[in-house]
């Protein structure tokens, strides 16, 4: 036992170099779609996450739009991010759309996630963590792969009549955000669309120690360039009066182009620089508009709602209760909690601040662009915020903080949760007012 815990963990490189560089992004073929749109972001927070969010994609599968016959406000999402198990959630969706929440919650809400991996408080697995990692490839990347995302890749979830995915790990030599998009490989020189999704999504909910890192090669030192001549792909536009949080960002993908020590990205949980996804979003919404949002989309919509969905714990807890010092697992539970519920809250309001100022650049886009399909300026914009942190009720406050970051829930608190976000969403007042300005069918 002891000797296969020295071998340490499966860190190999997980991409491949690009072999061919065409200097410029391919354009997401059109689709036919509505003037409705939905953003999605499903913060982290394991199973719990997973589960709160399932319930607000159930609400918005059982509410109608008012485009076509038979289709309904699921049908509308535009962009749907996630960290850790909301990006367990968010890739399902992107795959499947709403013709796969009852499997997902079949074959990840309802499964013992846990069994395939190694949790025991033991010697070898002591050892595993200080080598780099409890858990490695063969962990939940094989499991993700095998059991939900059967061989998917990047380029497998670019459909045209779905949403875009936006899911993202934690680069720990920049500490900062690697969003798993097209920008982000171009700047390693790695082929973006034949990357596997489960490696993206164990990624994004790779708790240091726990597991090991995902590890990505920067080939940049060989990157190859248009066969006619061209350059490679550059790196996005900073935005004038850009924040200190914008400009390290894209300090990071210029730095994966130069410097000369950064050969092998290790990328751990998301949740480390952004709990809840809003960051990622305001990153690709600094690029050039109409990102995030598919330009197909994009150039349609007159109704925009952004939906964060928060499944941080709640304040409160049985550490005031008594003088006695908290156990260590109780200490860093709670630390955790502490260090990225403010951020987590700063980068909310960061996102409700920029929608205006985002809003007019799609506007001027859309004005600009050749016959756009809607009203250029009719567009309207909203952004509401459904939280476990909000549920008020005593019993149902005390169950949410008894449900820890892990990968398996019983089938009681799947439903507890689900049901929560089911009806939190139904019940938000900046929500039925959008409702309320939809036309009628």
């Amino acid at each position: 036992m002891v000797l296969a815990a020295c071998a340490g963990p499966d860190v190999r490189p997980t991409n491949a170099p690009l072999i061919f560089t065409t200097g410029s992004l391919p354009p997401r073929a059109a689709a036919d779609v509505g003037d409705v749109g939905i953003v999605l972001a499903f913060s982290g927070g394991g199973a719990r996450s997973a589960a709160f969010g399932y319930g607000v994609l159930s609400a918005l599968a059982e509410q109608a739009s008012p485009g076509a016959k038979g289709r309904v406000l699921a049908d509308d999402v535009a962009v749907v991010a996630g960290v850790s198990g909301g990006a367990v959630l968010a890739s399902y969706f992107a795959l499947h759309g709403r013709a796969g929440l009852d499997s997902f919650r079949r074959d990840f809400l309802g499964r013992n996630v846990e069994a395939s991996l190694r949790t025991s408080f033991s010697p070898a697995n002591l050892l595993r963590g200080y080598r780099g990692g409890v858990n490695d490839l063969s962990g939940f990347p094989s499991w993700l792969d095998t059991n939900l995302f059967h061989g998917a890749t990047l380029g497998t979830v670019n459909r045209p009549d779905g949403p875009r995915l936006v899911i993202h790990a934690t680069d720990l030599y920049n500490r900062t955000p690697f969003i798993f998009d097209r920008a982000s490989f171009a700047a390693i020189c790695s082929s973006y669309d034949d990357y596997p999704l489960a490696y993206a999504v164990a990624a994004s909910a790779a708790v240091p120690i726990l597991f090991a890192p995902i590890t990505l090669r920067n080939y940049q030192a060989d990157c190859p360039v248009d066969r006619e001549g061209g350059q490679r792909p550059p790196s996005p536009r900073q935005r004038q009066g850009a924040s200190l949080v914008e400009r390290q960002y894209r300090e990071s993908l210029d730095r994966y182009r130069t410097a000369t020590d950064l050969d092998y990205l290790k990328l751990y949980d998301g949740g480390l620089v952004d709990g809840i996804g809003t960051q990622s979003l305001l990153h690709l919404m600094n690029r050039q508009a109409p990102q995030p949002l598919p330009e197909a989309r994009a150039r349609r919509l007159r109704h925009l709602i952004f939906i964060i969905v928060d499944a941080s714990t709640r304040v409160g807890g049985d550490l005031s209760r008594t003088p006695e010092s908290p156990q260590a697992m109780d200490t860093i539970v709670a630390a955790t909690d502490a260090m990225i519920n403010i951020p987590n809250l700063q980068s909310f309001d960061a996102l409700r601040r920029r929608l205006p100022g985002w809003r007019d650049e799609v506007v001027r886009w859309r004005c600009a662009t050749a016959a756009p399909v809607a009203p250029c300026r009719d567009l309207d914009v909203r952004i509401i915020r459904l939280a476990l942190a909000d549920v008020t009720d005593p019993t149902g406050a005390r169950r949410i903080l008894s449900l820890h970051n892990k990968l398996t829930l019983k089938p009681e608190d799947v439903g507890f949760l689900a049901d929560l976000g089911r009806r939190l969403l139904r019940d938000n007042p900046g929500y039925r007012d959008f409702l309320d300005r939809l036309p009628a069918r």
